[in-house]
């Protein structure tokens, strides 16, 4: 598998404490609140909404980037299956052609995944 690396910050909303007390007196501010869907203004010691109560943010672009990927595949594989299977079905005559070019692009996602250059060898 591939080596997962995270660019963990600083968070300055909670002071790298987790817990929220950026609100008046101390209390957890509304952003916080609403994060953990509360009702009322008024709570106290709710971890931070930025870190998720680690104290460490990491940026939602390096999330996002590091989903899109084999969400993407998924996504790919399995409309391929979904087609490859309707055709089967209808016994459409460009079964055979779908059936090379989806066989190659499913082979082609499942080795860029299942490769061995994680460089555990």
């Amino acid at each position: 598998m591939q080596e997962v690396r995270s660019n963990l910050y600083p968070c300055r909303h909670c002071s790298e404490t987790g817990i929220c007390t950026s609100g008046e007196e101390g209390k957890s501010c509304r952003a916080c609140v609403k994060y953990h869907e509360l009702k009322g203004r008024e709570f106290t010691g709710l971890a931070c909404g930025t870190c998720g109560g680690l104290g460490q943010p990491e940026p939602i672009t390096e999330r996002m980037n590091k989903r899109i990927k084999p969400v993407l595949a998924m996504i790919i594989v399995f409309s391929v299956l979904i087609f490859i299977f309707l055709l089967a079905l209808t016994k459409n005559p460009h079964f055979p052609e779908f059936l090379a070019f989806g066989g190659t692009l499913i082979g082609g996602i499942t080795a860029f995944y299942f490769n061995a250059k994680s460089g555990s060898a």
